[in-house]
């Protein structure tokens, strides 16, 4: 055995394959308190290609939580500081950042890429969000929680059981829906903190890094069987106070809209900011057919009382509720005018796809009566092998 193998402990595991760890391409969406203390498993353990997604910069609450960060980082990109500590932890293998919205930002060509995404985030918006392309590209995931004294890990995919929108209770409906306005207008109050320690983000972060392991040496994902780990559509809860550990059977909901895997898709090497809705109405051979945006983009907000009109484009779960008050005369009147599809008479219909908030690698969908083609734009990620640059 080579006295300068890193992984040389590693490998006196009875069934441990390094060369498997090594290939694997892992998401860590979310790099707070249970993302720092992944991120950093990911890395001693020699996981081949991380990507780290955050949207947020440090704070100096973060500090007490957070490993990977430092006073002189405040301000600085998590995702890009995360990555930067990770490689240091580890030069062998490939780490990326992307700073971002999860739902808007970033490509379903990105999750299709992954062998697993591990969910490490402290806003229900944002779980969905994950949920929801993940069932899409059919990449497993794994969720995690945390508050004061308990943690909590569940694992999904689409074909086998509940997904995580599955367990949305009414309660937390209901505390989504608070954060929108009736038109779908973000609301610009804070959201509530959860108090939490590094202890407990260190335990959440152990479990989700352990039943990525599990996944991995099964011999992929999608053949790990039930017997093996937590198990598909299971939640183990671990309190600290009392000392309790649980795992629940997460039932499939009949109802929930999650479970539509977008396939067969067909890349594309146009990106966004060269491909238009017409661009891909050519590729489907569908002239009357429709794009699908995936969201509904505002176009245009127009006064109630002046009829003053400002255009606008952006996905209508982004815009703040205060952008209903008029820059004319001051009401809080205003309205919205919105679209998710185009077809080829839309006058953003040869507007590049990217001026209308698709990003690289992003999956979308050509609808005509009822037949539906899915394009990835902009070809594979880079990241989808650890040797790209």
């Amino acid at each position: 055995m080579d006295i300068e193998d890193r992984y040389a402990r590693h490998r006196l595991i009875d069934g441990w394959d390094q060369d498997r760890l090594a290939r694997a391409a892992v998401m860590v969406a979310g790099a707070g308190a249970i993302g720092n203390e992944v991120i950093k498993l990911l890395a001693l353990l020699g996981f081949g290609s991380i990507l780290i997604v955050d949207f947020d910069a440090v704070e100096i609450t973060n500090l007490t939580r957070s490993l990977l960060f430092r006073e002189a980082d405040i301000g600085r990109p998590k995702a890009e500081v995360a990555a930067e500590r990770a490689r240091e932890i580890n030069p062998q293998i490939t780490v990326r950042a992307l700073q971002g919205d999860l739902e808007y930002d970033i490509g379903l060509g990105v999750v299709r890429s992954m062998d697993l995404v591990i969910g490490c985030l402290d806003s229900l918006d944002a779980r969905l969000a994950l949920n929801r392309a993940c069932m899409r590209a059919q990449t497993p995931w794994l969720n995690g929680a945390i508050e004061v004294t308990v943690a909590e890990v569940s694992l999904f995919r689409n074909d086998s059981g509940a997904c995580f929108e599955c367990g949305m209770s009414a309660e937390m409906w209901e505390r989504r829906s608070v954060r929108y306005s009736c038109s779908g207008l973000r609301s610009t109050a804070p959201e509530a903190k959860v108090p939490t320690t590094a202890v407990v983000a260190s335990i959440a972060a152990s479990y989700l890094v352990q039943e990525a392991l599990t996944l991995l040496h099964a011999g992929g994902p999608k053949e790990a069987e039930e017997k093996e780990g937590l198990g598909w559509s299971r939640k183990i809860t671990i309190n600290l106070k009392p000392y309790e550990t649980a795992i629940y059977t997460l039932s499939r909901s009949p109802d929930c809209l999650a479970h539509e895997a977008w396939e067969p898709i067909e890349i594309r090497r146009e990106l966004p900011t060269e491909a238009t809705a017409v661009d891909m109405l050519g590729w489907a051979g569908s002239p009357r057919a429709v794009v699908e945006l995936g969201f509904d983009l505002v176009t245009e907000m127009r006064c109630a009382v002046c009829g003053a009109a400002e255009p606008y484009r952006m996905p209508v779960s982004l815009c703040e509720d205060r952008l209903m008050l008029c820059p004319n005369c001051g009401t809080d009147t205003r309205s919205l005018e919105t679209v998710n599809w185009l077809d080829a008479d839309h006058p953003l219909s040869r507007t590049v796809l990217a001026e209308l908030g698709v990003p690289d690698h992003q999956v979308l969908c050509v609808k005509d009566a009822g037949i539906r083609r899915y394009y990835q734009l902009g070809g594979a990620p880079l990241w989808e092998s650890p040797d790209a640059s």
